[in-house]
């Protein structure tokens, strides 16, 4: 059955690349410019399901859309290309380490022109190119296609506006500073706006003509929404271990019992509601006062990523009790005065306020780094969400004492494990810390904190974090008693977790944590075997263009893989892939990476990878027109070049696409996609069938 799917999936591939393009219509205007000024404007409109590139992302990840335009004498360019209505969704990608800036239902794009003399009816023509990709990682990237626009003859009668500079750019590729200048969808109806003539062909017969305009999917926003609620549960489970909590459970359940027993259980309730309602509505001052487009600056902007570093380290130090953060005492006394002299509910409300201001000592750098988490998250409910987990987590306790009493005989004492718990969270404030700086980092392009050196940091606080909780290192208000088995048990743990990084150091990758660390392509260190980056013939053609990960020595021109592959005897993983291909740089981490896989791909196979995306130029003599069902495509390009060759070959687009071939270039068996190449074990097997097919010639 698996079989089956997987072949008829191959057989649908030119179907679904037919209809899975974008739809440009791009038309002549002079409905918002001046006189002797008109404008080009491009709706495009997006696939269902799918996202495009901004024409203003940056380079090193996904590819970015691409306009260039020739405009003929007596016509300038006003300005670059500018965005006048569609949502841009903007976050930081973990996989390639810089921001993404996407479309997902539809967009207009607009550039201005100036007649700078009378010119006679002409023509502006032009290319557009773009990648398509889903929430999961399946790309496309369809053929660069060819536009023209026709403009009506002009008459100057008067002084036109400055002209811009002759060292204006000509091609997106470097556009003038980003702006929004509307958000007017409507497709203009006017009469001087002349459709325009579509002179290539794209991958495709078809294009949708109409997609209906979807709503947002909130899965993306939900799951982060739970892992942020989750992070806040876990933070005031660890906040009513503090000694600014954990000693006023006793206390204050007691209390509810001995005020009135027949209504203690409601009471508390009420007081960890109240606990609840007070942290959720400081949740809602956060997001009140950031709103969600600066909460989607604050998660990518290196100068505040830095700012929440010095946060995380002044917490920590607290921690660590050097000082402690304190609310003023007035404060404390007013909300506890309020309390004894109010009645009722409102009392209740007033004793919960208290513990909230009398344990900020303790909470206020839990609650800082779950505001931060929260804030740089993107989202709009982030912070109340975090709150509501940490409110309930904290709440909690009191309402099941004071629903079992009983329980309380079975409370543990206060004592010096309050402190570890303390000297623990500063060291996990610091490793918070690192995340932050390292962001920083990879959005601003330092490259000061490489993956090694992150890893190295990590490796150190956490020795030292041992070395406290043995009592070897004293930090705050540690006392030298003997060790208990609990206190070497957590300290055996730190370990282990220092050892399991200690790999990672040298270029090993690390599956649990790798969401955390800086990409893999930061590291300098490559001591391991199966990382090593020696031996590895760069004389190849495009060596300076594209790399293979772990020390690979890939070919990336078919030919020149096939002639070696013939040398050696060993069949070719033909590797369909791109520079901008987040789901190819999933296979390499967390498949290619594994030792068995890599110990296959190294020594039994000649990796052949063919980079689709790739704008890179071709040599002269490669450039060239080719027919394929019946049209005509310019191929001008490397990613242009190895598109082609796999539509001919096996009559689709996809990467990333796996083919195992003989050193005469025959099929050994069937290709994959990503959804069977994710899994290691199919992986393995993929690459053993075709190593068992290759002895079978």
């Amino acid at each position: 059955m698996k079989a089956l799917k997987i072949f008829i999936s191959i057989l649908l591939l030119p179907f679904l690349a037919a209809s899975q393009t974008a739809d440009w219509n791009i038309f002549y205007s002079t409905e918002k410019v001046n006189k002797n000024h008109f404008e080009i404007v491009m709706n495009i409109t997006i696939p269902q399901d799918f996202h495009m590139y901004s024409f203003d992302q940056v380079s090193g990840g996904p590819i970015a859309a691409n306009v260039t335009f020739e405009v003929p004498d007596g016509i300038e360019k006003v300005g670059g290309l500018v965005i006048r209505a569609g949502k841009v969704d903007e976050f930081f990608d973990d996989i390639f380490g810089i921001n993404i800036r996407q479309f997902s239902t539809r967009t207009k794009w607009v550039q201005e022109f100036v007649v700078t003399k009378d010119i006679e009816p002409c023509v502006i023509k032009g290319t557009y190119s773009y990648q398509l990709c889903k929430d999961d990682g399946y790309c496309l990237n369809p053929f660069p296609e060819e536009f023209s626009v026709q403009i009506p003859a002009y008459t100057i009668q008067k002084k036109v506006a400055e002209i811009p500079e002759k060292n204006e750019i000509d091609s997106v590729d470097k556009i003038a500073p980003f702006k929004i200048v509307g958000m007017d969808t409507a497709a203009p109806a006017d009469d001087s706006e002349q459709a325009v003539n579509q002179d290539s062909t794209s991958i495709s017969d078809t294009i949708e003509e109409t997609i209906r305009q979807q709503e947002e999917t909130p899965q993306t926003e939900s799951r982060s929404l739970w892992m942020i609620f989750l992070l806040g549960f876990l933070g005031g489970i660890l906040a009513f271990l503090t000694p600014c909590v954990f000693p006023m459970v006793p206390m204050t359940v007691s209390m509810f019992l001995k005020r009135d027993k027949q209504h203690a259980l409601r009471d508390v309730l009420i007081y960890g509601l109240s606990i609840v309602v007070i942290f959720v509505a400081l949740g809602l001052c956060i997001t009140l006062l950031f709103g969600v487009d600066a909460l989607n600056k604050l998660s990518t902007s290196p100068a505040f990523n830095m700012v929440f570093f010095f946060v995380f380290v002044i917490f920590a130090i607290s921690f660590f009790g050097v000082f402690e953060l304190m609310l003023p005492t007035s404060w404390i006394n007013y909300f506890d005065q309020k309390a004894d002299s109010s009645k009722g509910f409102l009392s209740i409300f007033f004793m919960a306020f208290t513990l909230v201001l009398v344990s900020f000592s303790c909470t206020a750098m839990i609650i800082g780094t779950l505001l931060v988490e929260s804030v740089v998250s993107g989202s709009l409910t982030g912070p109340m969400v975090g709150m509501l987990g940490f409110a309930v987590a904290l709440s909690l306790p009191f309402i099941v004492f004071a629903a079992v009493p009983s329980l309380l005989s079975s409370l543990a004492k206060s004592g010096d494990w309050m402190n570890d718990i303390k000297i623990s969270l500063g060291f996990i404030e610091l490793g918070f810390a690192m995340k932050f700086i390292s962001k920083a980092d990879l959005v601003a392009g330092w490259g000061v904190l490489p993956r090694d050196l992150f890893i190295g940091i990590w490796i150190l606080l956490s020795i030292v974090w041992g070395l406290c909780i043995l009592r070897v290192i004293c930090l705050g208000h540690c006392t030298q008693k003997p060790l208990s088995k609990q206190r070497i048990g957590f300290a055996v743990l730190i370990f282990a977790f220092t050892i399991y990084l200690i790999p990672g150091f040298f270029g090993k990758p690390l599956d649990l944590i790798s969401g955390w660390l800086p990409p893999m392509s930061t590291q300098h260190i490559h001591i391991l075997s199966d990382t090593e980056e020696t031996n590895v013939n760069t004389n190849k053609k495009y060596a300076n263009l594209f790399h293979s990960p772990y020390g690979i020595d890939g070919y990336y021109d078919y030919e020149e893989g096939l002639e070696h592959a013939k040398a050696e005897n060993k069949p070719i993983l033909l590797d369909f892939t791109g520079l901008g291909c987040e789901n190819c740089r999933k296979i390499e981490m967390n498949v290619w990476a594994k030792p068995e896989i890599l110990k296959i791909i190294k020594n039994d196979y000649v990796l052949i990878s063919l980079y689709l995306d790739s704008r890179e130029p071709l040599d002269s003599s490669l450039v060239r027109e080719e027919q394929y069902g019946g049209k005509t495509y310019k191929i001008r390009t490397i990613g242009e070049h190895w598109s082609i060759f796999m539509m001919k070959n096996y009559h689709g687009l996809m990467q990333p696409y796996y083919v195992l071939l003989s050193p005469d270039g025959e099929k050994l068996c069937e290709p994959i996609t990503y959804d069977e190449a994710k899994d290691v074990a199919t992986y393995k097997t993929f690459l053993e069938t075709g190593l068992q097919k290759m002895k079978e010639k």
